[in-house]
């Protein structure tokens, strides 16, 4: 594009000067929008995922559902139909681990025995959840250094980690000792040496020990299962399905498999976001291509003037589409101005909200590349009037 073209396309921006500012605005206004409404879904979606999976296991590896049992065994009956029983643990968990341990993506692999438990203190009984556990995979999958509220993350010999709630129901501190009876009626005394904040009620109902004290407590001689965290969350359900492929004799999980509602709901809010986007980018696009066609009109006369004095077709063209990517430009920069002013208004006047706004390169970039091109195809219909304008008609229609 040649210089002159730049200074006629300003010049005619200047000289309609209300226009431009009123249509800058609503550029500015639909930007900031755009910015503002991307970083509210982003911080919020990153909330849920954090409070549904942050402190769980991403893929979660089981024993089968059902196994057949032996025709030497002693729980046949007479009966023709197979019989089958639950399978309860992984035996031969440790190639699991190790294979597991050892992908690309993974983050931490936590062996876990679960059973279900009743912490026994003067006359209160509480239900509760036992999870043995290896102390360093749990440090990093637990994320102790964020979560632990109050002691020292210990479970060697009698020493327990338990969750917040039941701390606070059953007036445990640090040092404090507690009977744990598990189903069976076997009672162990543990010794709290911290206390830990998952964020949920559930979650918080929980007494971790090590495995190989829970190995003994529970009766288990393998693990429950096998707890995974990855780095991309969303990456869990195209692993366990590879997984899955790999290994018959376990079931694997995903999160995704487990949470359907809250992915229906990340989806609603994805999607009522971009129709949101569009609609704003629409208006920002009839918006200007209302403005630069008044002007194409309004113009007329001085650029059959300027064809008659020798400008080209392509230069007209030319002109109104710099002046549809200037009003994009200028609207874009107001806009992400404006955009953050919304954002720390926000997060200013919002300090109970339990979620922050994800601030982000393309949460910023994206609401202004859609508003230069948005702008540059709006102006693209006044730029062909202005190109099949005839100077004869114009100079002598007046």
């Amino acid at each position: 594009m040649k210089p002159f073209e730049w200074k006629i396309a300003i010049r005619f921006l200047i000289k309609g000067r209300f226009q431009t500012i009123f249509i800058i605005l609503g550029i500015s206004i639909g930007v900031a929008v755009q910015f503002f409404l991307s970083s509210l879904i982003g911080g919020l979606q990153k909330s849920l995922i954090e409070r549904t999976v942050g402190n769980t296991a991403h893929i979660i590896v089981q024993p089968e559902s059902i196994i057949p049992l032996s025709f030497l065994s002693n729980e046949l009956t007479a009966t023709k139909e197979p019989v089958y029983r639950k399978s309860l643990e992984i035996i031969s968990w440790q190639k699991y681990y190790e294979y597991f341990k050892s992908r690309d993506g993974v983050k931490v692999v936590l062996p876990v025995i679960n059973g279900q438990g009743f912490i026994e203190r003067g006359d209160a009984i509480y239900s509760t959840l036992i999870k043995g556990v290896q102390l360093e995979e749990a440090k990093i999958f637990y994320k102790f250094n964020k979560n632990i509220i109050s002691g020292e993350a210990k479970l060697a010999g009698e020493s327990s980690i338990i969750g917040k709630d039941l701390a606070d129901n059953l007036k445990l501190k640090n040092g404090d000792t507690f009977y744990l009876r598990n189903e069976s009626g076997n009672s162990i005394v543990l010794t709290v040496s911290a206390i830990i904040d998952l964020g949920s009620s559930l979650a918080n109902n929980i007494v971790l020990i090590s495995i190989d004290r829970a190995r003994s407590f529970l009766n288990i001689n393998g693990v429950s299962g096998i707890d995974i965290q990855i780095f991309d969350v969303f990456k869990a359900n195209d692993l366990a399905n590879e997984w899955k492929r790999e290994f018959s004799r376990i079931k694997i999980e995903s999160w995704q498999e487990r949470n359907k509602e809250l992915l229906t709901a990340l989806r609603s809010q994805s999607s009522s976001s971009y129709i949101i986007q569009f609609f704003v980018v629409l208006s920002i696009s009839l918006g200007i291509a209302s403005v630069l066609g008044i002007s194409a009109i309004q113009k007329s006369r001085q650029l059959g003037i300027l064809k008659a004095l020798g400008v080209n077709d392509v230069s007209s063209f030319n002109i109104f589409l710099i002046m549809g990517a200037l009003l994009g430009l200028v609207g874009s920069v107001f806009g992400v101005l404006l955009g953050f002013f919304l954002a720390f208004g926000f997060i200013y006047g919002a300090k109970g909200v339990s979620f922050s706004l994800d601030i982000n390169m393309v949460n910023i970039l994206m609401p202004v590349i859609l508003s230069l091109f948005s702008s540059i195809i709006a102006s693209v219909f006044p730029a062909n009037n202005a190109k099949r304008l005839s100077p004869i008609e114009v100079i002598r229609n007046g």
